[in-house]
């Protein structure tokens, strides 16, 4: 697996060949409830009603309010995803990044070992889950390009998923991605010309350390939720060692490699380093949040000789109920490194 750009903007239609529209008009219903205990809140809340920028289609309400299903959260048949990732500045591309990415699909299916959206769309690349274990390094197979299935088994909805936090809102927006015959619904932040202003990805979007809320507009699918405060941000944090500021800083296989970084750990986050040589061979840790871990020389030593990308990365994953299912919301800030493996 030959590490790819981390930006998500500048392949965004190369990876699946695709062919990209944005939906019309069918922002759905509005469903809200008065019961703080659901988690419910009206579109406006934050005294927003949708970004200004965006058009008046994409990201609001066009419905009645139907509070139908509070009762039974997360019993529906929808299974969602939503990732939402701020990539840190590298040697490659200099400055910090966002990017936000999500999509339906039936309960049968689900999201079982996804959890990296902004991974399979664009780039159409699966990472695995990082081991259950604290401190445990596990060796991957090479991924394999991301299986998306049977188009049938997918679920478009409303025209946007958004996620906000007082007057900051991100919002991925309905676009059709594929080929003819085989149109799977994404949504996605993205400067792609089909997408209504307000849809591309803004840095001030991803805020560290906080609480968002999650507003899915359902179109023909299901009424409206809104969920105050289901989502939150991890901290940020700074890598310190080795180098990665070097482009391809040379490292021993014969030696281990002592990952440190800065930055407090927050309750509910993991930190998960994984590295990778150009042939897709993968390693993949759950390190403890304390800073520093050390890669034994020997796992280095199953690495070809030459570029490997080392990323570091805290996370946050969440399960949200709704009214007609589970969404899974996980959130990112990532940070890599590329470095030159080398025998001694």
């Amino acid at each position: 697996m030959t590490p790819w750009p981390r930006s998500p903007i500048a392949v965004l239609a190369a990876s699946l060949a695709l062919f990209a529209a944005c939906k019309g008009d069918d922002g759905g219903s509005q469903g809200s409830s008065d019961d703080a205990n659901t988690g419910f809140g009206d579109d406006d809340d934050s005294g927003s009603q949708g970004s200004e920028s965006v058009d008046e289609s994409v990201g609001e309400s066009q419905g009645e309010t139907d509070p139908t299903g509070v009762e039974t959260l997360g019993e529906g048949e929808l299974r969602g995803i939503l990732t939402f990732t701020r990539y840190l500045a590298d040697p490659v591309i200099d400055t910090d990044e966002v990017a936000m990415a999500g999509a339906w699909r039936h309960v049968d299916v689900g999201w079982d070992g996804v959890e990296d959206f902004v991974a399979v769309f664009p780039y159409q690349s699966g990472f695995p889950l990082p081991p259950a274990g604290d401190d445990e390094l596990e060796h991957n197979d090479v991924p394999a390009p991301f299986d998306w299935g049977d188009v049938e088994d997918w679920r478009p909805a409303g025209n946007a998923m958004k996620l906000r936090s007082g007057d900051v809102e991100a919002l991925a927006c309905l676009l059709e991605v594929g080929m003819v015959g085989d149109i799977f619904p994404v949504y996605a932040a993205t400067t792609a010309m089909v997408q209504p202003e307000g849809c591309a990805p803004e840095l001030d979007d991803w805020v560290p350390d906080t609480d968002y809320d999650i507003v899915l507009y359902g179109g023909d699918a299901f009424a409206d939720n809104v969920l105050l405060d289901q989502v939150h941000t991890p901290a940020t944090f700074t890598a310190t060692a080795p180098d990665l500021d070097e482009l391809l800083l040379a490292v021993p296989r014969s030696q281990a490699l002592t990952v440190q970084w800065d930055g407090a750990a927050d309750e509910g986050s993991r930190f998960v380093i994984r590295v990778w040589d150009d042939f897709g061979r993968m390693f993949t840790i759950r390190a403890v949040d304390d800073g520093e871990y050390s890669i034994p020389a020997a796992d280095l030593g199953v690495l070809a000789e030459g570029p490997i990308t080392i990323s570091l990365a805290r996370e946050r994953v969440a399960d949200v109920p709704f009214t007609d299912g589970i969404v899974k919301a996980v959130t990112r800030v990532e940070r890599r490194g590329y470095l030159d493996l080398y025998a001694e």
